[in-house]
């Protein structure tokens, strides 16, 4: 791999990071890693991404709950979860035969999926559902034109210094 594609791997991996802790500078981040300024600073140069003080942060700080793989590669680890429980629900529900047991395994089957979700997400959540057509066409444009570039719910955007 060359230096320029490490460095572009660098950047990327230290702003989905930055995303991730709400943090803008380089020696915040360095310093949640346990480095200093300057080690960070010199493997950043390198493209050389600390992977072992990032595992060792989100296993030192779950309440972090920090997702090491969308770090690295920038795929989700929990997003694909959440999409194969809801299907696995939906293929479930699908097999109940009479309308009203079938409604319940959905609500049931849903109201656990809501569960897993941070209380902001449960509230978006409910205001979805018992809003009108236009309403939910708002919200789903809203959430496009606001969301992180990786559309990720519940994270915060960082903006790069300049």
């Amino acid at each position: 791999m060359s230096q320029q594609v490490k460095m572009r791997a660098f950047d990327s991996q230290l702003l989905r990071l930055k995303q991730a802790l709400g943090m803008t500078d380089d020696q915040d981040v360095a310093r949640v890693l346990g480095m200093t300024k300057a080690a960070f600073s010199a493997r950043k140069t390198r493209g050389a991404f600390p992977e072992d003080k990032l595992k060792a942060l989100a296993s030192d700080r779950p309440e972090l709950r920090l997702d090491v793989k969308y770090v690295l590669t920038g795929v989700s680890d929990e997003l694909e979860r959440r999409m194969a429980a809801v299907g696995t629900a939906t293929r479930i529900a699908g097999r109940v035969e009479e309308g009203a047991a079938r409604s319940e395994v959905q609500q049931a089957v849903f109201d656990a999926l809501v569960g897993t979700l941070t209380p902001d997400e449960q509230q978006l959540v409910h205001y979805f559902r018992n809003s009108d057509e236009r309403g939910r066409a708002l919200m789903l444009a809203t959430g496009a034109t606001v969301a992180t570039p990786r559309g990720t719910p519940g994270r915060k955007t960082v903006r790069k210094k300049t």
